[in-house]
């Protein structure tokens, strides 16, 4: 049996996916879940929010649990137009914003585990090939996202992604990397969102009372985007559950 490390920023991102697993054992400390499934062993562990705390995380992760293979999954916002809430977005590169001057770098994922999940649909989304952006703090605005998209010919952003990908690849382990669109390009997002979630993914209240003292306004908006939150966790379980069923089927066919 396989042992496959899924892995995201918070619990949120993989709250779908924890409903999936048959045989679940929570696992002490930091260790979170692990369970059963399509034939698979998945252990389910988070990194915090952040590309530094992200690499430190799976460095440890990768010597910690040995897996076969990993799946660093996640939300991630929209930069061109086509793409809409629930989408998934698989990398088949992965780029790190340019700072200090600096050329961008960029790291190309498995064309194994790419092939597999050309072969993976969910209900109600697309999946879909593309290069993801990694920057080191949220896209709120629109206008920012298109710049991005615009700049860089990336069709989803995150803060993570880069940096997991360099630290997987530098142990030799196979990755596939993709993220479900939580916004679109054209959505503003209320500032100040990334501080809300806890290590669970869940709303801290202080963060929460925070936002709604600044602005007041954000009220509605922000409890509007809980069904955004529970779309995309539900394609990433869905497409989680869809590699790994292509890929059980392509052994078999060997």
């Amino acid at each position: 049996m396989k042992r496959v490390l899924v892995i995201a920023a918070v619990r949120q991102e993989l709250s779908a996916l924890e409903r999936e697993l048959a045989d679940v054992e929570p696992l002490a400390g930091e260790g979170y879940l692990r369970g059963t499934l399509e034939g698979a062993e998945v252990h389910l562990a988070l990194t915090g929010i952040g590309a530094d705390k992200a690499r430190r995380r799976v460095e440890l992760l990768l010597a910690e649990r040995r897996p076969d293979l990993l799946f660093a999954v996640g939300f991630g916002g929209g930069l061109i137009g086509t793409l809409q809430n629930g989408d998934v977005i698989i990398a088949e590169r992965v780029v790190e914003a340019a700072s200090n001057g600096q050329e961008p770098r960029q790291l190309s994922a498995d064309e194994v585990l790419l092939a597999a999940a050309d072969d993976v649909s969910i209900p109600r989304g697309n999946v879909r090939r593309g290069c993801l952006l990694s920057v080191p703090a949220v896209v709120s605005s629109a206008k920012g996202k298109r710049d991005l998209g615009s700049r860089y010919g990336a069709d989803g952003v995150d803060m993570e992604s880069f940096e997991i990908l360099a630290a997987v690849l530098d142990r030799g382990v196979s990755c596939i990397v993709a993220r479900a669109v939580f916004d679109e390009v054209a959505l503003d997002l209320p500032l100040g969102l990334e501080k809300i979630p806890g290590p669970d993914g869940q709303p801290r209240p202080m963060g929460l009372a925070g936002l709604l003292l600044r602005r007041p306004w954000s009220f509605t908006r922000f409890f509007s985007l809980r069904s955004r939150s529970a779309r995309a966790a539900g394609s990433l379980a869905a497409f989680v559950r869809g590699l790994l069923r292509s890929m059980e089927e392509g052994a078999e066919d060997v």
